[in-house]
């Protein structure tokens, strides 16, 4: 008798994503992601994203306190979101990652570590650093060498 075959079937379950933007003064925005960033997802959070992806926008940071999944087509949201942003000078910042999701994002190598942060407070200390080392570079340009 041959052996006993199961059918095993996927269950397809419906995921949602809530994506929340918080534009914030000089050229910052909050993009809050609750849910599942996923293959059923990915599009809607590149359709909110998409307009923010602008010369205004110097700094995108996501906020991934209520992320609870995320797969390869929601990595390649936040590469395609940090790579719009570095083309025109602009940077994509994730904070409050949940300890699975900062795992598959560093197994992945899909962002740099300086640009993952614990909390949103994390993140804005770096920022204003950064931007007051701008400041006084632009204030202080150095003179060109011979």
């Amino acid at each position: 008798m041959p052996p006993a075959r199961c059918a095993r079937r996927r269950r397809k379950e419906n995921t949602m994503l809530d994506i929340t933007v918080e534009k914030q003064p000089e050229g910052r925005v909050r993009v809050s992601l609750t849910g599942s960033l996923d293959t059923q997802t990915h599009a809607q959070c590149e359709e909110r994203i998409q307009p923010l992806l602008t010369v205004a926008t110097r700094v995108l940071v996501f906020d991934m306190a209520g992320l609870d999944y995320i797969s390869s087509m929601g990595l390649r949201v936040l590469m395609r979101t940090t790579k719009a942003l570095a083309a025109h000078g602009g940077q994509c910042i994730l904070t409050r990652l949940q300890p699975p999701i900062r795992k598959v994002i560093e197994i992945a190598n899909a962002l740099p570590k300086e640009a993952v942060f614990a909390s949103v407070e994390e993140a804005d200390r770096y920022l204003d650093v950064m931007q007051r080392r701008a400041k006084e570079a632009a204030a202080n340009p150095t003179p060109p060498q011979r």
